[in-house]
């Protein structure tokens, strides 16, 4: 097929959109692949409910695969905020950043992640619920901090602060718990959130180079272990190659064309 080379390392780089562009162009827009595609480009942007209601338009041979299958299952998790496909998905977030080399969005996303395991610790650790959505009113910054002033007499407006408060003050005798925070508040950890606070992302306006990644951190791809450490001793089950097992569907729809 022509072009082949440039929509397949458009989708490499899980550019979706720009694959989804030139089928386009190629008048290919009517295609199973081309509907793969978009609903890969509204679930990297969290609309999984779009994302499901695509993969309802491609062909009845096509909706009759395990890939298709296995993704409307992941979706419909998604939408139910089931904790399993929503961290797996967020770390495949933090993945785009890296492997695009878009360091402020990646270090806006590791914020953003570190906040979110230490929210699901602190709301698993009082809900206790065997099915749990992270679609909750629980989940919200306002509940948390309101159960940690009222609960538990810490009145900090920092909510990673009161979480890590909580932990060292009512939990510290909690093996799993305890390890978690210190890897989230770990001195690379912490350079990380630094550099994504002084820039345009956080309080400030100074840009972000790889070296500055490895100067305070290390390797950027390192954070995903860290992360996946984390959520491995909250018994969560992680994902880790989600997209890459659909792109390679993606190519094999491609080589049908």
């Amino acid at each position: 097929m022509k072009n082949y080379k440039t929509i397949r390392a458009l989708v490499d780089r899980y550019d979706y959109g720009g694959a989804l562009d030139l089928l386009h162009e190629l008048n290919f827009q009517d295609t199973d692949v081309a509907v793969v595609i978009n609903s890969c480009r509204y679930a990297v942007n969290f609309d999984f409910k779009t994302a499901r209601l695509l993969l309802s338009k491609m062909s009845e041979e096509r909706q009759a695969d395990l890939e298709v299958k296995e993704m409307l299952k992941n979706l419909e998790q998604l939408i139910d905020g089931h904790p399993d496909a929503m961290f797996s998905e967020l770390m495949e977030n933090i993945k785009f950043q890296i492997v695009n080399e878009e360091y402020i969005d990646f270090l806006g996303r590791v914020y953003r992640f570190k906040e979110a395991i230490l929210k699901y610790l602190f709301v698993k650790n009082h809900i206790g619920r065997s099915r749990f959505s992270l679609i909750t009113v629980h989940m919200e910054k306002r509940e948390i901090l309101k159960k940690l002033r009222k609960k538990h007499k810490i009145f900090n407006s920092n909510l990673m602060y009161g979480i890590s408060t909580y932990i060292h003050r009512y939990v510290k005798n909690d093996y799993q718990l305890t390890e978690v925070e210190k890897i989230l508040n770990s001195d690379r950890m912490k350079g990380l959130i630094e550099l994504r606070n002084d820039s345009i992302v956080g309080h400030g306006f100074k840009g972000v180079s790889l070296e500055d990644i490895h100067r305070y951190y290390g390797n950027p791809y390192h954070v995903l272990d860290e992360f996946s450490d984390c959520l491995k001793k909250l018994e969560v089950n992680l994902t880790r190659y989600k997209y890459s097992d659909i792109n390679k569907y993606i190519y094999s729809l491609i080589d049908d064309l």
